[in-house]
């Protein structure tokens, strides 16, 4: 599959998804493939469809200020979106970005600090001409963004208090700038993969090693320290010496870190106040420690995707089923119950009487969880107040849901989504004539 060193970059980003040979077994029982890391661009074109907060514009369109009916952007051909606090991001086909949604903090990157309600472009790193662009992936959350190049160098924009900015300093210019490497001497290169908090962030090397700066309070940049960051530095190993290695996927959550292994066990670090790094316990790690599997039983195995929200995780198996675990008092493990786990369980049907199945992606906003089946169909869970679960009620749900539009029924295909703060944000494929 490999046959470039293009393309070797883009199957570790997740770009270049594994295809499923032989006949089409029922979607229901088929296993699932990999799927692009959440916010690549390495999928589908589609159109954007929004749902829940909406007062600062975040939802790309006129209308209420919570708005649980899911509606379109009028943006096409968007390859990857992401959704931050109070903004969203997409990148277009030909791989410029545009945001839109609050920027009091730069966060939408036009070097303004002015809410716009229409998708904006974002300009190029440190003070460059033009728009940003070649991107292949973004990342968003609280008052940040983030974009990875095709070159494998990063961007970042928005708040940079905590060192966020990952450039030496903790300033917040109101344009982008692009990661340094940790000595602090030239861009970081060799990026595969981005995920953001807003606080704190984390990079994936082409040689499976991570790279975290920011905020670490809570040991959440897992290099055994609780000091702050402003540029790179590696992530330990799980006996808390060395180099973590072999990851082939990162997620982070609000005050926590998730690495998926290449053997397919899920590491975690940092925060443990509500069991989000599901070992069984309630203690913080400084370094990573190993996921438990289902119910406490060994070691969580067969994982292919992740997704951390604030205090929560899910993690995407191989068989199509999704598991959970974390804070659950918004229903957002949907699990049918409001129960915390410190260990994974699983997410239910929509009957609520078995596990789901079937699904191909999964995302994680701020207490709510989405997924997407392998025939498209996108289910919400969780909180739901403002509207995000797109269910067509202010509502929150503990076990999956359909969404609908202002019409009924729901928009069409979904290939992709973005899980902001208070606001979902969907790809929708083209309807066929």
């Amino acid at each position: 599959m490999i046959r470039s060193r293009l393309a070797g970059a883009l199957a570790a980003l997740g770009v270049l998804a594994a295809g499923c040979g032989g006949t089409a077994a029922p979607a229901e029982s088929r296993p699932a493939s990999a799927p692009p890391a959440a916010g690549s661009a390495g999928g589908p074109a589609g159109a954007v469809w929004t749902s829940g907060l909406n007062e600062n514009g975040q939802l790309g369109r006129p209308g209420p200020g919570r708005d649980p009916n899911l509606a379109p952007v009028g943006l096409d051909g968007v390859r990857a979106v992401a959704g931050g606090g109070r903004h969203s991001l997409a990148v277009k086909g030909d791989g410029t970005v545009v945001a839109w949604g609050a920027n009091d903090h730069g966060q939408l990157g036009d070097g303004t600090t002015r809410d716009s309600r229409v998708p904006v472009p974002v300009l190029a790193p440190d003070g460059q001409d033009g728009q940003l662009g070649d991107v292949v992936a973004v990342s968003a959350n609280t008052d940040f963004s983030m974009a990875l190049r095709r070159d494998g160098t990063v961007v970042t924009w928005g708040v940079g208090a905590s060192g966020q900015r990952g450039t030496g300093e903790r300033e917040s210019p109101p344009y982008p700038t692009t990661v340094k490497s940790p000595d602090g001497e030239r861009p970081l290169g060799g990026i595969t993969a981005i995920a953001a908090d807003g606080r704190t962030e984390l990079a994936l090397r082409a040689n499976g090693q991570v790279l975290a700066w920011g905020a670490n309070t809570y040991g959440m940049l897992g290099d055994g320290t609780r000091e702050d960051r402003a540029l790179p530095v590696p992530v330990r190993g799980l006996d808390g010496s060395g180099r973590l290695g072999g990851v082939v996927r990162v997620a982070v959550g609000g005050q926590h870190g998730l690495a998926l292994l290449a053997d397919g066990r899920v590491a975690a670090w940092g925060h443990n106040d509500l069991g989000q790094l599901g070992d069984g316990t309630r203690e913080d790690r400084l370094t990573p420690t190993l996921v438990s599997g289902v119910a406490g039983e060994g070691r969580l195995g067969g994982v292919i995707a992740l997704a951390a929200a604030e205090k929560n995780n899910y993690a995407l198996r191989k068989d199509g089923t999704v598991v959970a675990w974390g804070n659950n008092t918004a229903g957002q493990l949907g699990d049918g119950t409001l129960t915390l786990r410190t260990s994974p369980v699983h997410v239910v049907d929509e009957d609520g009487d078995g596990k789901l199945r079937g699904a191909a992606q999964v995302f994680a906003g701020e207490a709510y969880g989405a997924a997407i089946l392998t025939d498209g169909t996108p289910l919400t869970w969780g909180a739901g107040g403002s509207g995000q679960l797109g269910s067509g009620r202010r509502a929150a749900r503990s076990r999956p849901g359909r969404v609908v539009t202002s019409l009924g029924g729901a928009p069409g295909k979904s290939v992709s989504a973005g899980a902001g703060e208070r606001h979902l944000i969907l790809l929708v494929a083209p309807r066929t004539p």
